[in-house]
């Protein structure tokens, strides 16, 4: 399962909620994650929080 976070171009970022939701969801189903996080400095609303998946 292969994991965009911030999106490009929107600069959109994942909730700390949501990261948890999907990986719970992987190991349920025993996927692999693939977290493509090379935007994470393309967050544009000081209101957000970039969370990684690490």
């Amino acid at each position: 399962l292969c994991i965009i976070n911030p999106g490009n171009p929107t600069g959109q970022v994942q909730s700390r909620k949501c990261i948890e939701d999907v990986i719970h969801f992987a190991w349920e189903e025993k996927l692999f994650l693939l977290a493509d996080e090379v935007y994470q400095d393309n967050v544009y609303s000081p209101d957000c929080r970039f969370h990684s998946f690490k």
